[in-house]
């Protein structure tokens, strides 16, 4: 009997499902590499190798781009906060864990924090920034439990964060998959440099 269970709705979908999202990363690429504003849909479309055209059937424009890879990111993100969950005996401990899970993310799966938010509009940008915000209630929670268990130095804890953070959004214009550093490498120093930073 023939196998057609490879024309099956159920395998398209899973085709445009998996086409889309390689769309959608290669777009967050070229947005780390050049910017937002200076990424045109033709080059998005030419690195692919695919036309315009086909790239409109995946996406519906380029701000829909930038939403869905913050979405991506911040959703991966959520995964890293869960993984954590429970280990690590003191703030700093915890909060070592989920940076190095944050850095490893970033330089692992080609995903960036990019800064673009205030490019998008109306739901969009308040689904992404309401995203941004559960992250960084779940590093000021770490960073208040370590001040207050003595593990971490007393300071702002908003501050703190926007620290933390930063360094993290600074590695979108830095990294290369192809450096002399493994991401490995690159987010063990991140995690010691961040915790000799804000150690007590």
């Amino acid at each position: 009997m023939r196998d057609n269970s490879s024309q099956s709705p159920f395998n398209r979908e899973q085709q445009y499902a998996a086409k889309r999202k390689a769309v959608i990363f290669a777009a967050g690429g070229a947005f780390r590499r050049r910017g937002y504003h200076n990424t045109s849909m033709v080059e998005i479309a030419k690195s692919l190798g695919l036309s315009k055209a086909a790239l409109y059937y995946y996406v519906k424009s380029k701000v829909e781009i930038l939403y869905e890879c913050h979405v991506i990111v911040y959703g991966a993100m959520d995964v890293c906060v869960k993984s954590v969950k429970g280990q690590g005996d003191s703030g700093l401990e915890k909060l070592k864990l989920l940076y190095g899970e944050f850095a490893s993310l970033l330089t692992r799966d080609g995903l960036a924090l990019l800064a673009d938010v205030d490019s998008l509009k109306g739901d969009f940008q308040a689904e992404v920034s309401a995203r941004r915000g559960k992250i960084e209630r779940a590093v000021t929670r770490l960073v208040k439990m370590g001040m207050a268990d003595g593990s971490i130095k007393k300071a702002d804890p908003k501050v703190t964060v926007f620290f933390l953070m930063g360094a993290l959004n600074w590695m979108n214009v830095w990294y290369e998959a192809d450096g002399r550093m493994s991401g490995e490498v690159i987010a063990a120093h991140f995690v010691d440099q961040m915790s000799a930073g804000i150690r007590a």
